[in-house]
């Protein structure tokens, strides 16, 4: 007799752009009393298709038969509902479909100021020579992590200056073999890839100021918005209160053809970007948030064209498709902040800078729409750890502008923040059950006898602020980290180490990994670690680490 039923893939994660023909299968398994299951076929099961999560009204998968074919980004429901011995039987799984470029949930996104706003005016905060040594030692800090840098303040004026102007380059960040910046930018991101990072922009298509030169054809193009008696709104910018802004359109400017226009000339002049396949849109703002207005009052009348936010949603939407039809993934720096409730641009926006609660998270995969810094400090932006159970990747944009040269502070970040966020972001969250967070793989988080613990079994990777966490983008290494030190302090080797009768430990720094001791024992499956605070060790099977020095 059936009891039950459950749904099989044979994958769960589709990817239609870098993937284009590549589909799925689904299958129904029946339970029975006699606990034999079998395949379930025949008029009496019944298979569905929802969509779950997009922006828009999209269709995410959709079923052929019993083959499941990817459609649009978002989250996808199957659903399958059987008859039988006059009871009905039915199951649900999701399926993700991310048409990126990249996995942001793997990737160490990062921000960088070319010219910061205080120094708009002067020297600049980090030209690109010194931005490439930094580039390198954070390779060697990060044991060569996939990373993407978005370069904040690199067009002429600075940090959001001159919009919406994106070209020139500011003169002031060239190299002197040069003959422009513009050579120099392309030198840079071709240099970065040698350190396992992309370099790429942070832009904006929302800002317009008075000075910018081409202010005046956004007015004459009616761009600009204007309040409700068809004045253009002029509004005072922290960063440089010496010039004016305006908060434009998206529409506007992409009925008049110069949001594309804008978008092909920087491609066209900055090719490294679409080799590159990402791009950073800043302030993805649907409506005036302190006034709780539309962007521009006097285009939301229906006789000026009923420009509302949603009006807007759709267009950003089109901004997206636009970029990745020249290759490029479009990040940014929200979600479900400014825009319709609900709007997380999912499927379309891979990366958010800051995170989202937990509320959120439970219900939205990470390799749909990976999160940023989960929390901040309104009195100057600094990032602070989030909820220890979810985890939030980190920032380094204010290490590198306060200590360029020993980055005081990074190596604390990417150990207790971006470190246990990869690992967790492998798994999907099943559960949060009296404040336990339950993920797939058998990994739990959670405070247990008053210790901030994450565990996979008997393997602790995360104790309060001791780390001993699998470098998963590397092949066989573990890094070991403390935030104030300990002695003696036993970790459980994790699967596939524990066999393991030696391993060999090195010190991570700005300049690579130094030799600490060649052949350490592992003894009933455990490894016995003393360190210093603010220490990072990588460990490594008992040979030869490539590429020590």
């Amino acid at each position: 007799m059936l009891i039950d039923i459950s749904i099989e893939t044979d994958r769960d994660t589709y990817n239609p752009l870098l993937e284009p023909n590549v589909t799925g299968r689904v299958c129904v398994w029946g339970h029975y009393s006699d606990m034999k299951p079998e395949k379930i076929t025949g008029p009496n099961l019944i298979l569905g298709a929802k969509t779950k999560l997009a922006s828009g009204d999209v269709e995410v998968i959709r079923l052929d038969g019993e083959r499941i074919v990817p459609v649009e980004g978002g989250v996808g429901t199957i659903e399958a509902v059987v008859s039988a011995n006059g009871k009905t039987f039915t199951d649900e799984r999701d399926i993700v479909v991310r048409p990126f470029y990249h996995e942001y949930h793997q990737t160490l996104v990062l921000k960088i100021f070319s010219i910061h706003p205080r120094d708009h005016l002067g020297t600049p905060t980090c030209t690109f020579e010194q931005m490439l040594d930094i580039i390198r030692k954070t390779d060697k800090i990060t044991r060569g992590i996939p990373k993407i840098l978005y370069l904040e303040g690199w067009q002429e004026g600075g940090f959001d200056q001159l919009f919406p102007a994106w070209l020139p380059v500011d003169p002031r960040l060239k190299r002197k073999e040069d003959k422009t910046a513009l050579e120099s930018l392309r030198w840079l991101m071709r240099e970065a890839r040698q350190y396992n990072t992309i370099v790429s922009l942070h832009i904006d298509m929302i800002q317009a100021y008075t000075n910018s030169p081409m202010w005046d054809e956004y007015v004459e193009r009616d761009i600009v918005s204007r309040d409700e008696n068809g004045e253009i709104i002029l509004l005072t910018q922290g960063n440089n209160p010496s010039a004016k802004m305006n908060l434009t359109s998206y529409t506007r400017e992409w009925d008049e053809g110069l949001a594309q226009r804008r978008i092909d000339e920087l491609l066209d002049a900055v090719h490294e970007l679409i080799e590159g396949h990402t791009i950073h849109l800043d302030n993805l703002n649907t409506y005036y948030k302190p006034e709780n207005r539309p962007l521009s009052p006097w285009h939301a009348k229906a006789e000026n064209g009923g420009i509302d936010m949603y009006k807007e949603v759709e267009t950003i939407r089109k901004i997206f498709r636009y970029f990745r039809d020249r290759g490029i993934d479009v990040t940014g720096e929200g979600i479900l902040w400014a825009h319709p409730p609900g709007e997380g641009f999912y499927g379309l926006q891979g990366y958010s800078w800051w995170g989202r609660g937990s509320e959120h998270s439970m219900r939205v995969p990470e390799r749909l729409s990976a999160r940023g810094a989960q929390s901040r400090s309104e009195k100057d932006w600094d990032v602070l750890p989030g909820d220890f159970r979810f985890a939030s990747s980190m920032h380094g944009e204010l290490v590198w502008l306060r200590d360029k040269e020993q980055m005081t502070g990074f190596l604390r970040r990417f150990c207790t923040m971006a470190l246990p966020y990869f690992f967790l972001s492998q798994y999907d969250r099943r559960a949060l059950i009296n404040d336990i967070l339950y993920y797939s793989g058998g990994v739990v988080a959670g405070e247990f006898d008053g210790r901030k613990i994450i565990r996979q079994g008997d393997y602790v990777l995360v104790e309060n602020g001791d780390v001993f966490v699998k470098a998963i983008w590397r092949s066989q290494e573990i890094i070991a980290y403390s935030t104030d030190g300990y002695a003696h302090k036993r970790w459980t080797m994790p699967s596939g180490w524990e066999n393991r009768p030696t391993v060999d430990l090195y010190r991570i720094t700005l300049e690579g990994v130094e030799l600490v001791e060649k052949g350490k024992a592992i003894e009933n499956g455990q490894l016995t670690l003393s360190l210093a605070a603010d220490e990072a060790i990588s460990i490594v099977p008992g040979a030869p680490l490539c590429g020590a020095h």
